[in-house]
């Protein structure tokens, strides 16, 4: 059973602002890790959050595995991603 994917407020403005084929490669990526999700997500180490890797944009992640919810945080670039 695929987890239940919500964005938050500066997400899905982030993602409205990216360009078709980017936004859409990153929907797939999410896609694919709402149904996998120990396979696509990395841990991060300051935080207790993951990330999941999109060419050089990061994508910061809270898991509910109980609720089975992906909350998208935030996305970027991976320069700015995480400051």
């Amino acid at each position: 059973m695929a987890f239940h994917v919500e964005l938050s407020e500066l997400a899905a403005e982030r993602l409205r602002k990216l360009d078709g084929s980017l936004r859409d490669r990153i929907v797939r990526k999410l896609e694919q890790a709402a149904k996998e999700p120990s396979r696509f997500l990395e841990r991060l180490s300051a935080v207790e959050s993951y990330k999941l890797r999109v060419g050089d944009h990061r994508i910061i992640i809270d898991v509910d595995w109980k609720a089975e919810t992906l909350y998208v945080l935030t996305l970027g670039h991976r320069s700015v991603v995480y400051r």
